[in-house]
């Protein structure tokens, strides 16, 4: 999920927000229209004629106002329904504002009631939910029938009253103006309001995008984070910390906080012994109740570090990282120069076959050419085992099927090496257990221990010479053990047999355990030597998870 997609789906969102203020903002105009028409009623109804309301025509401002009432309670029934649309509902209801207004205004004896500011509210109102054309137009609609309410007397019943009439018109033209400058200024303000509104928008969709985002990125990382108080007690988790600690149901944000030291009695003294002193950043690996070394890393947040992010590292896959990028240079280097001395050897051992054609095999010389050449294919047989160095950053990792593996793998070895397919046992072990390994480099390994296992055993008497057992660990991981029944691996030399060109016979290049081990540890598992009480070698080959594979990786 990208940032676009984030956006894509967040404009909408903020777009129904804002079509639901102003369907809002009408609704309480609705409220406000019901109000007034509640007074007007009830004084004209309950209470009868209350100076100067109603004084001139009390029939009609008990009409108008019941009236009035009906209109607001249809307003309020209608905008629920949202039928017809918003800015057709709000023009209406203005229109019937100064319509109604104007006749309470006119009953109550005209603007000497004061009722005409309830007209500067409504263009007000206006200027709030419609445009500037509109909210011109329903001013001008406005003073017009202010006009006409002063002048209806003059101009319906009798005209020699014009002198009153024109002595009214100073108060008609003020009225007048202040609904025209209500009209720009509730029009100023809302065209603000409006910008303000769509740059809070922006930059809402902008903090959810953000938001969104960093949960991801967060969600995604290879490190864990945890986000604590200052007490240590848990709030926030992401899942790769989930898996560290083994807190796979963990309820983020419940009730239930527990503390680091609960969880990680090494993390959480880490813990207290940083608090103690947080300039000082400790970077002491500590051991989770599962086994799983990491690396701690704690961060103050907030004002006077009123909580901390603690990011947790894998040594494992750390040193893994560490160790590739290792041999990356190595094997660049080794390529390099194997590519350097196979030329030169090449021509040395062509030069060695052609001399000895032409001395006798049981001379002097012709002894010399055979340990020239012995010796030149032992240094190629070296050369070939460099250059798999090469090799080894360039993984190809699957899902591999492990038991389906070795049974293929035992059938072609034993026909391969012309050996008693007795000779190599498998144990069933897990049927259904699958690793996240390279098939190529994983068979280089396997052959190689088989080899070794093989040059080291007895002869074949019906008896298995290696074994090939398949099992999973406590954590899931699934394990291979290549035992053999010689002589198992001396003691002194244990902690050896790892090291490169390190041999103990005089034909061996000391590559063959050393290689094997970094193609292991190359495919984010790991190979070694389990001492045995019973006799024989015991090697064991630690897999990569198959949830470590993408989902297509599959074979």
């Amino acid at each position: 999920m990208d940032a676009g997609s984030i956006a894509a789906r967040t404009r909408p969102a903020v777009a129904r927000d804002t079509s639901q203020e102003n369907w809002r903002l009408l609704q309480y105009f609705n409220f406000y229209r019901l109000v007034i028409a509640l007074l007007a009623s009830g004084m004209a109804i309950a209470v009868g004629e209350v100076s100067p309301f109603g004084s001139s025509n009390p029939r009609l401002f008990l009409y108008a106002s019941i009236v009035y009432l009906i209109v607001a309670l249809f307003g309020i029934q209608i905008t629920r329904q949202r039928d017809p649309d918003f800015e057709t509902q709000a023009t209406v209801f203005a229109f019937c504002d100064v319509a109604f207004i104007t006749f309470l205004m006119h009953a109550s004896g005209g603007l000497s009631s004061g009722l005409g500011l309830f007209l500067v509210v409504t263009v007000i109102g206006t200027s709030l939910m419609l445009g500037r054309r509109m909210t011109l137009f329903i001013a001008a609609i406005a003073a017009i029938a202010a006009l006409l309410e002063h002048s209806w007397v003059w101009l319906t019943v009798d005209q020699t009253l014009g002198h009153e009439v024109l002595e009214g018109l100073p108060m008609v033209g003020m009225l007048g103006i202040v609904l025209f400058g209500a009209a720009f200024f509730g029009n100023y303000m809302a065209h603000r309001l409006r910008r303000t509104e769509a740059l809070a928008e922006r930059r809402g969709v902008d903090l959810v995008n953000l938001a969104q985002i960093n949960e991801l990125i967060i969600k995604r990382m290879q490190s864990g984070v945890l986000l604590c108080n200052a007490g240590g007690h848990i709030g926030l988790i992401n899942e790769q910390a989930q898996r560290f600690l083994g807190l796979e149901h963990f309820e983020q944000g419940g009730r239930s906080r527990p503390s680091v030291k609960q969880l990680a009695p090494e993390l959480g003294a880490a813990l207290e012994e940083w608090l103690q002193r947080p300039n000082r950043q400790l970077r002491k690996p500590v051991r989770t109740r599962r086994g799983q070394v990491l690396l701690p890393r704690f961060v103050a947040i907030g004002a006077e570090s009123s909580g901390l992010l603690i990011f947790l590292d894998d040594v494992a896959a750390l040193k893994q990282q560490a160790q590739q990028l290792k041999m990356a240079a190595l094997a660049r280097l080794t390529a390099s120069i194997a590519h350097e001395i196979r030329n030169p050897l090449g021509a040395m051992a062509n030069a060695a076959q052609l001399l000895g054609e032409s001395v006798a095999d049981r001379s002097e010389e012709g002894r010399l050419v055979r340990i020239i050449v012995d010796h030149s294919k032992r240094m190629n047989t070296i050369i070939e085992n460099i250059t798999q160095l090469a090799r080894r950053d360039r993984v190809s990792q699957v899902r591999l099927p492990l038991h389906t593996w070795l049974k293929e793998f035992v059938e072609q070895y034993t026909e391969f090496a012309h050996i008693p397919k007795g000779a190599i046992h498998l144990d069933p072990g897990p049927d259904v257990l699958e690793a996240c390994v390279d098939p190529d480099q994983l068979y280089q390994v396997v052959i190689n221990l088989c080899q070794n296992a093989l040059r080291h055993c007895p002869e074949y008497t019906d008896t298995p010479l290696v074994r090939l057992e398949l099992r999973a660990t406590e954590m899931g991981q699934p394990t291979l053990d290549v035992a053999d029944i010689g002589p198992g691996v001396p003691p002194e030399i244990r902690d050896n047999i790892f090291d490169p060109f390190f041999t103990t016979t005089p034909k061996g290049t000391g590559l063959g355990l050393y290689i094997a081990r970094e193609l292991c540890e190359g495919n984010g598992g790991g190979l070694e030597y389990i001492p045995s009480n019973t006799g024989g070698a015991r090697f064991r080959i630690t897999f990569a998870t198959s949830d470590e594979c993408s989902e297509t990786a599959i074979v």
